[in-house]
């Protein structure tokens, strides 16, 4: 007897109403073309952003440290989260033909991801206000030191947001019985041994900790900056208030796309495992919509980084004019017009000739 003919009412029919995604063929069309441009758009800008950190040595800064390491966790989401939230969302709604391995590998990559940029654009605020409040320590901090707490980042981020996460979720058919879990895609939280409670209070402790104080974090750490900037007293130069404003710029735009990604795909699952009786096509599109938001983020911080950065776009610029020159027509002849013309003429041996002096 197969594992779906052992749990009575679990084996979705084709005549069930909850059966595939709620979703028409056309729709699933437009989400996935929404979900491609998200994914090429992401995609592009933040290789382009750890290619301007990597490739240059004046780009290596322990502030840049922060937004490499984000722009890793971005590109890793948009890579392998999101092709797999798109199939779960549309034709591998139910059923899921992919296996338990890309279930768990979703979640895995999906929640750790998330989890990582949380902690990593908190810390960057953090980070921005001790440059803004005390920058004669900015020389005294190790590169080091940064190094270890990025790293500490993505261990806790893989560990509680990746294995523990992900040991919730399972690929199993759905009870159509009303429960929260009955319009859920077959890629869900595994509702057996009472694992919807124990999902409830696990993601309320771990998004408290990993995703809404982050969030807390940095609208008290936003709020001390501007009032550091507007009380302080000490005299500045103009290029230190220059470079003031651009970290307040850069700091605002990046916590204005975490916001716009996280809080809705959080307030989503915080609200989505609590109500029974839900309507299934509003908690499906409630579902995508954060989700769409949450990919949408992804694609702002790299034009956040570029637009507050003066040195990240002379980087970017170079990196794309680089790329531009390998791929340009092959057998296209680039001239350069000589920008100096010495005076006195070379031989064949380099050495100068006297020959118009005769």
């Amino acid at each position: 007897m197969g594992y779906n003919e052992t749990i009575t009412g679990l084996a979705p029919t084709e005549s069930d109403d909850a059966a595939g995604s709620p979703a028409t063929y056309g729709q699933q069309v437009g989400m996935t073309v929404i979900i491609v441009v998200f994914g090429i758009w992401s995609t592009a800008g933040n290789l382009l952003t750890i290619l301007a950190i990597t490739t240059k040595r004046f780009m290596r800064t322990k502030t840049n440290i922060f937004l490499l390491s984000l722009a890793i966790s971005d590109l890793l989401s948009g890579l392998i989260a999101s092709p797999l939230w798109l199939y779960r969302r549309t034709w591998g709604f139910n059923p899921w033909e992919l296996g338990q391995v890309a279930c768990k590998l979703y979640w895995f990559m999906d929640e750790s991801t998330s989890y990582c940029t949380a902690m990593h654009i908190a810390s960057f605020a953090i980070w921005r206000y001790i440059l803004v409040r005390w920058p004669h320590r900015m020389g005294s901090t190790k590169m080091r030191s940064i190094i270890i707490w990025v790293v500490s980042i993505w261990v806790l981020s893989v560990i509680f947001g990746g294995f523990v996460y992900s040991s919730f979720y399972e690929a199993i058919p759905k009870p159509q019985d009303g429960g929260v879990y009955s319009f859920w895609p077959m890629c869900s939280i595994n509702f057996l041994n009472n694992g919807i409670s124990k999902y409830r209070v696990y993601y309320t402790v771990s998004a408290s900790i990993f995703l809404l104080t982050p969030m807390f974090i940095l609208i008290v750490v936003s709020v001390l900056i501007a009032r550091e900037l507007h009380s302080s007293k000490t005299y500045k130069s103009e290029l230190r208030k220059i470079k003031e404003r651009r970290a307040v710029v850069q700091l605002t735009m990046i916590a204005s796309s975490f916001m716009i990604g996280y809080l809705p795909m959080t307030t989503y699952l915080m609200w989505t495992v609590r109500v029974s009786g839900k309507d299934k096509l509003v908690d499906y599109w409630l579902g995508v919509s954060a989700y769409f938001a949450l990919r949408l983020s992804e694609c702002m911080n790299p034009i956040a980084y570029n637009v507050s950065s003066e040195k990240m776009r002379k980087s970017s610029k170079q990196i794309l004019m680089k790329l531009c020159w390998c791929f340009r027509p092959e057998g296209e002849v680039v001239t350069k017009t000589p920008t100096h013309i010495s005076h006195s003429s070379r031989n064949d041996t380099g050495a100068p000739s006297n020959a118009s002096k005769v």
